[in-house]
This record gives structure tokens, sequence and C-alpha cells, in this order.
């Protein structure tokens, strides 16, 4: 199997190269920049796993990762986060990437990671309670949690309601909780809180 690893981090690179000697048969190639990450991409037809850190400075964020992707569909890619976030997770699934995993992983866990995202799953792996902590660090209850998860997805307080068979007017009592309890200035800001902060 042969990877593309982009990255500056230097542990993470010592890291990877450990995990490919170990194996014996996997080939690695290192670039810097996203750019340089597709001029490799256009060389080498058989790389099967790309792997981004995603603090790698200039990086363009998650649409260079989609870009990513789409220059290699039949390579699956895995974007290394250093402060763990499930929505951040979420996000990167959905536009192509098959794994979301903490940048600095033990070998062990790495061997396993790169082994689990050739296979047919996605893959997101966060540090051990760090859902339980986000969403205690903020206070919110369950139902303000879930209220919060639609309202990420672009619902309404209407098809809110909908989902959860309560009065409209409910839905706007716990919106405000939420607000003030993320100390947002609207749902829209709270949604942004949210989703930067990993609570949904």
């Amino acid at each position: 199997m042969t990877i593309l690893l982009v990255t500056e981090d230097l542990a993470i690179q010592r890291r990877f190269q450990s995990v490919l000697e170990h194996e014996g048969d996997e080939l690695l190639h290192v670039c810097a920049t996203a750019q340089d990450a597709e001029d490799v991409l256009q060389r080498h037809t058989d790389i099967k796993v790309i792997a981004v850190d995603f603090a790698t400075p200039g990086l363009g964020g998650l649409k260079t990762v989609a870009r990513l992707t789409t220059a290699r569909a039949t390579a699956r890619l895995v974007l290394m986060i250093h402060t763990p976030s499930f929505a951040m997770a979420r996000q990167a699934l959905q536009i192509g990437a098959a794994a979301c995993v903490p940048a600095h992983l033990f070998q062990d866990a790495l061997s396993a990671v790169l082994s689990l995202t050739t296979g047919p799953n996605d893959l997101i792996v966060l540090p051990q309670g760090a859902l339980s902590r986000q969403k205690k660090e903020h206070g919110l209850s369950r139902r303000e949690l879930q209220i919060l998860a639609l309202l990420c997805d672009g619902q309404q307080n209407k098809e809110i309601a909908h989902s959860f068979g309560i009065q409209e007017v409910t839905v706007k009592m716990h919106m405000r909780s939420v607000i003030r309890k993320l100390g947002a200035r609207n749902r829209t800001h709270a949604a942004m809180i949210a989703r930067d902060a990993g609570i949904v």
C-alpha cells in the first residue's frame, strides 16, 4: 500500500515512517503543502491512502480536503485533527474523507487506523471522554443538545417541534436557553459555536 502524507509536523512524519517500516511493504510520500500533494497524486497512481494534517499551514480548510478526495477518488483520505471535534469529523466525512482521527495517535493506534481505513467503513476516532467533556462544559440539557443538533442540520423551529412532537413555543424556550448558555448572539451564532466546539 502506498500512502501520501501531507504535514510539516516532524513527529507525525516519524510516526508514519515507524508504522510503515514495521509493516514492511508500505511506501510513503511526504508533502508539506496541498499543492505538492496534488502534484504527487498526478504522478503516482498507486496511492491508496491520503493522510492530511489539518494544521498544515496554508491548507485551505475542508475545501482543499474535498479537492484532494476528488483528485484521487480511489484513495481513502484520513483527516488528522489537533482539537477533538465530532462536528468537524462529521463534516469531513460528508465531503468525502474516509476517516477523521487525532493528529497524534500512538504508533499502535495509527497502525490500526490505517488498517481500518482501507476497509469498507468510514471512521471517526476521538480521545476517550471527549464528547462528554464538551457537553458538560456548556451545561446543556439532553433536550437542548438534541435541539441544537437539529439546528446545526439547518432545521427551523417548526421542523424541530415536529421532530420531537412538542409545541414550537417550547422549542423557542429551549433555543433561548441554548443561546444564553453558549453566550451566542442568535441561533445562527449558536450553531457556529456548537460546530466549532464539537458540541454536536
